[in-house]
This record gives structure tokens, C-alpha cells and sequence, in this order.
């Protein structure tokens, strides 16, 4: 039997979809400090979309190895059963480590002190660059006597080398872009 005639083939729309769901390859992700893509795996357990074989079991493996890791570190636990249990909030804890580590490693280059930033609290300074870790992409925002490591979104790169602010919330931050109106006190 044939296949479809070549006028099938010219009409089809040959791109694949492609999306970056990690900038660390799977190696990197089973040591790392932060949350990566297979924890958000680890914790929503279905892994239907995997092949068997491939690519699907490279992943499989990982996902073992970065399990096993989680309980060597403490943030997660076997029990008696087999089932694992995951430190709550781990992806939360995981990026805090993550951005606790790197941002101490830049506050020594830099020669500024990092300010961590809190849920629901305001940030503000100048945008002057990113860092790529393994929780994400974060902004550099930086005041005269400290700076901070927020996530990015890529609305605020239009704003290089301008000052933002924005506010902290669940892991994100709804940043305020553009003049703002009001009383200067």
C-alpha cells in the first residue's frame, strides 16, 4: 500500500511545537538546590505522557534519582508502603534555598547585601539584568545599598536599566510599570 499522495505532504503544516520546560538538562536537575521541572513532575504524580522508552524513560529514571535525592536531604520521606511523602510547600522551599544560595554567591561580587522579598511586599529599584536558576528566570533589582532577586516575567525586559517596583505574591510579582500619578510627599 502507498502512502498519501505528495499533495497531502506539500498541504500539511510540518512545524512541531516545541516548549522549553527547563533551561537545566536532566542531569543537572537531579542535584539541584531548586525546584526544578521534574519536582513539578514528582508532585503531580501522573505520568501517563512518558514513553516508555526514549527520552520518556531517560525521565523516568531522573524523576528516581531526584526522589532519592529529596530523601536524602530530608524533604521528602518513604514510608513503610513505598508511597513518598514531599516536604509541604516544596517547591516554595526548594526556590527560597535556590535564590538564598546564588543570591549570597552575587551580594559578594557585587559588594551589596541581598534583601530577600516577601509575599505581598513591595519592591522597587532598577532593573539591571537577570539570573537564570534552576527554580527560573529572576530579576536583578537593585537600590543604592542592597539588592534583591525576584521572579521575571517578560513584560518587565523592556524595562532594562529602568527603575520597576512591583509586589510580591505566591511565588510571582504583578509588576507596576509606567509613570505613576499622584502626590510626591
Amino acid at each position: 500500500m502507498q502512502g498519501p499522495p505528495p499533495a497531502y505532504d506539500a498541504g500539511r503544516n510540518r512545524q512541531a511545537s516545541i516548549r522549553v520546560v527547563s533551561t537545566f538538562d536532566l542531569e543537572k536537575q537531579i542535584g539541584a538546590d531548586g525546584a526544578t521541572w521534574l519536582d513539578r513532575r514528582l508532585i503531580t504524580p501522573d505520568a501517563s505522557d512518558l514513553a516508555p522508552a526514549g527520552f520518556g524513560q531517560q525521565v523516568r529514571e531522573a524523576m528516581d534519582q531526584r526522589r532519592e535525592h529529596h530523601i536524602e536531604q530530608g524533604d521528602a520521606t518513604r514510608a513503610r508502603d513505598g508511597r513518598i511523602f514531599y516536604r509541604r510547600s516544596l517547591l516554595a522551599t526548594l526556590r527560597e534555598r535556590e535564590v538564598a544560595r546564588v543570591g549570597a554567591e552575587m551580594a559578594e561580587s557585587k559588594a551589596l547585601p541581598i534583601r530577600a522579598a516577601a509575599d505581598g511586599e513591595k519592591i522597587s529599584g532598577k532593573f539591571t539584568g537577570t539570573v537564570q536558576l534552576s527554580s527560573g528566570k529572576f530579576a536583578i533589582v537593585e537600590k543604592s545599598h542592597e539588592f534583591s532577586l525576584v521572579p521575571w516575567r517578560p513584560v518587565i525586559d523592556r524595562q532594562l536599566g529602568r527603575e520597576v517596583a512591583g509586589v510580591v505574591q505566591g511565588g510571582s510579582v504583578s509588576w507596576q510599570l509606567g509613570r505613576q500619578r499622584g502626590l510626591g510627599l
